[in-house]
C-alpha cells in the first residue's frame, strides 16, 4: 500500500531539470524516459514497493524477478499498451492523411474550401473565416503539420492578396489544428475512453458543443490581434497579385473534382453511420474506419489512374505515414507516459488528490493547473498528443476526488494540449508556417500567444458553462 510522503517534493527539482534539458534541445524522448525511470526508482526505494505496485491495471506487466530489469519491463509494458491503443489511432490517422495528400484528395478539398474566401473583400474577416474553415478541415485532416502545408498552398496566397501580412496569414494557418477535433484525433479517442463513451458519442454530444464557441472566440481574437499587429508594424496591402514563393504543387495532375474533395470525409462518415446514431448493431473504431477507407479509396484511385499497380503504389504512402507517426508521436507518448508514471510513483499525483479532498484547493484551480502542465509540456515537446495522453488520467482521477463530472476537467485539458502545441517553437506546424512567411518561429509565436491563451481559457469557461 503506497502512502503519501515527503518524496512527492522530489518531483519539483526533477521536473524543472527535465524541462530545462528539453528547452536546451536535449533529445526529448530519451530525456523524458530517463526522468521517469529515475522517479520510478526513487519511488521503489523509498516505499519499498515493487514496480507492479505503480503500474496501472491497463498495462499487462509481469515481474522479471529483478527490480532493476522490472524498470525496463515497465517501459515495455507501456510501449505495448500505447501502441495497441492510442498509438494505432495516431498511426492510422497520420497514414490516412499522408495517403490523401499523395493522391491529391486533401488538396482538392482545401482548394474547394478556398473558393468562397476569394469572394470577400474584407482582409481580416477573410482571416477569421480562414481559421474557422481550417479548424473544420482538421476534422478530416488530423495532422496539424499536414493541414498547414495544404493551407499554405491554397489559403496563404488568398490571404496575402486580400491584404493581410505574411506573418498574420502564417499565424492563423499555424493555429488551425489547435483543437484536435474528431474521431481521427488521438486525444479525442483518449478522452472518450476515459469518459466511457464511444468516440462518435463523445464527438457529437460533448466535444463539438465546446469546440464551436471556442473556434468562434479564437477566430474573433485573431481578427483583432492580427489587425493590430499589422497596423503597428506598418503593413500595407499589396497592389499586385501575390504568389507563394518556394511553394510548388508537385501534383499538377491531381484530380480537382467533387468526388476527390469528399474522400477525406470517408472515415468520419463510416464512424457516424456505424454508431449509436446510425446503424447501432455495427460499431467500429477509428483505425477500422481508416483501414476500410484505404481499401475503398484504392479501388477508386485504380479506376482514375487506370492502373492497379500505380494505385497500390500510392497506397504505400499510408504505411509510410504510419511509420513516421510511430517514430515521432507514439514513441514520444510512451516516453511522456513513463515520466508521468514516475510522478505517480513518488506521490506527486496523490499530493494533488489530497489537496482536493482536504478542500484546500477548488477543483477549478486544479483543472487550470492540469491545463497549464499539459500546455507547457506540449510547448516543450511540440506534441499535443504526448502531452494529453500522458496526463489525461489526472483529469479522471482528480475529478473523482473532487466529486465533479470528469468532463469538466478532461475537455479543457484535451484542448490545452492543442493550443500548447501551437505555441511550441519545435512543433513541425510552427516551423512550416514560419518558413513560409520567412520569419523566425518566435515571431509566429509572439502573434499566436494571445489567441492561444484566449483559446485555453475560453475552453475552460465554455466547458463549465455547458456541462456544470
Amino acid at each position: 500500500m503506497r502512502e503519501l510522503s515527503m518524496i512527492a517534493y522530489m518531483a519539483v527539482p526533477i521536473v524543472f531539470i527535465t524541462m530545462y534539458m528539453i528547452i536546451k534541445n536535449y533529445q526529448t524522448h530519451t530525456t523524458l524516459t530517463i526522468s521517469g525511470l529515475l522517479m520510478l526508482t526513487v519511488g521503489v526505494v523509498f516505499t519499498q514497493g515493487g514496480i507492479a505496485d505503480f503500474m496501472g491495471a491497463q498495462y499487462k506487466f509481469s515481474s522479471t524477478g529483478s527490480t532493476f530489469f522490472d524498470l525496463f519491463g515497465a517501459f515495455s509494458a507501456i510501449m505495448s499498451e500505447r501502441t495497441a491503443t492510442i498509438g494505432m489511432i495516431a498511426m492510422t490517422s497520420a497514414g490516412f492523411a499522408s495517403y490523401m495528400s499523395k493522391i491529391g484528395a486533401a488538396d482538392s478539398l482545401v482548394k474547394a474550401c478556398a473558393k468562397p474566401l476569394q469572394l470577400i473583400n474584407k482582409p481580416y474577416l477573410i482571416l477569421a473565416l480562414a481559421f474557422i474553415i481550417g479548424q473544420t478541415l482538421n476534422l478530416v485532416i488530423p495532422s496539424p503539420a499536414g493541414l498547414a502545408m495544404l493551407l499554405l498552398i491554397s489559403f496563404y496566397p488568398i490571404l496575402l492578396q486580400a491584404g493581410v501580412s505574411p506573418l498574420s496569414a502564417a499565424v492563423v494557418i499555424g493555429t488551425c489544428g489547435s483543437l484536435d477535433l474528431g474521431p481521427g484525433s488521438g486525444n479525442s479517442n483518449v478522452a472518450a475512453e476515459l469518459l466511457d463513451m464511444s468516440i462518435t458519442e463523445y464527438f457529437a454530444s460533448t466535444e463539438i458543443l465546446v469546440a464551436i464557441p471556442v473556434t468562434l472566440t479564437v477566430a474573433v481574437t485573431h481578427f483583432f490581434v492580427q489587425k493590430w499587429f499589422d497596423k503597428r508594424d506598418g503593413h500595407k496591402r499589396p497592389q499586385t497579385e501575390v504568389k507563394v514563393a518556394g511553394e510548388q504543387d508537385d501534383r499538377q495532375g491531381a484530380p480537382y473534382s467533387r468526388l476527390y474533395a469528399m474522400l477525406p470525409f470517408l472515415p468520419l462518415a463510416l464512424l457516424l453511420i456505424f454508431s449509436d446514431i446510425g446503424i447501432a448493431s455495427v460499431k467500429i473504431n477509428a483505425p477500422i474506419a481508416m483501414f476500410a477507407s484505404l481499401i475503398m479509396i484504392v479501388v477508386i484511385d485504380a479506376f482514375r489512374v487506370k492502373s492497379l499497380q500505380l494505385a497500390l503504389d500510392h497506397s504505400f504512402e499510408f504505411f509510410k505515414g504510419m511509420a513516421g507517426a510511430f517514430s515521432t508521436v507514439v514513441v514520444l507518448i510512451v516516453a511522456a507516459t513513463m515520466f508521468t508514471l514516475g510522478l505517480d510513483a513518488i506521490g506527486a499525483v496523490n499530493a494533488m488528490k489530497s489537496m482536493i479532498l482536504a478542500g484546500d484547493v477548488h477543483y477549478l484551480l486544479i483543472t487550470l493547473f492540469g491545463m497549464l502542465i499539459i500546455a507547457f509540456t506540449a510547448m516543450l515537446t511540440g506534441s499535443g498528443s504526448a502531452a494529453f495522453v500522458s496526463f489525461s488520467n489526472l483529469g479522471s482521477e482528480l475529478s473523482a476526488a473532487a466529486g465533479v463530472k470528469s468532463v469538466l476537467m478532461l475537455v479543457p485539458m484535451q484542448h490545452a494540449a492543442g493550443f500548447g502545441r501551437s505555441l511550441s517553437p519545435v512543433a513541425a506546424v510552427v516551423i512550416a508556417v514560419a518558413v513560409a512567411a520567412n520569419v523566425s518561429p518566435f515571431e509566429v509565436l509572439k502573434r499566436a500567444l494571445i489567441p492561444c491563451i484566449v483559446g485555453i481559457f475560453s475552453t475552460l469557461f465554455y466547458t463549465q458553462l455547458i456541462f456544470s
